[in-house]
């Protein structure tokens, strides 16, 4: 779900995209071959499930909705909590801003987990390429979050 939220910006868009994959995911468990990582896998079919809804219909970015799933409950220095929360809506907004092609490969290889060979199976590209828009995504995020 983080990923899809983050690729998505948005909550809605993304609780959507969700109930596609596990639809699709359900349906076709019992044919999927034995796979080395069902993560990669899984994190695929989310991507996939996305790009196919953001050309069903435009996704609409909320800038208030912030990844509440993701808060640690733990900390209960009300300081703390709202440092945290001003850090987490900043990098938010930061990754909402970057371009859609640095954008995906930054959620899938650290929201998703996936490898930078996984990532490059899931969008298309080669693991160079992968390399080099993390790279490129990285700096624009250094840059406007300095």
């Amino acid at each position: 779900m983080a990923m899809l939220r983050r690729l998505c910006g948005n909550t809605h868009d993304a609780d959507d995209v969700f109930q596609d994959v596990a639809a699709r995911v359900w349906r076709n468990i019992g044919s999927r071959p034995r796979l080395k990582s069902p993560r990669a896998w899984l994190m695929t079919v989310a991507y996939r499930q996305f790009l196919d809804h953001r050309a069903r219909r435009p996704i609409h970015a909320s800038l208030s909705d912030h990844d509440s799933h993701a808060r640690d409950w733990s900390v209960v220095d009300p300081l703390t909590l709202a440092e945290r929360s001003d850090e987490v809506g900043r990098l938010d907004q930061a990754v909402k801003e970057l371009p859609e092609i640095l954008r995906s490969v930054i959620v899938l290889h650290y929201s998703g987990g996936l490898s930078i060979r996984e990532t490059a199976k899931a969008i298309g590209i080669s693991a160079g390429t992968v390399k080099s828009r993390l790279n490129s995504g990285l700096e624009h995020l250094r840059r406007r979050l300095s």
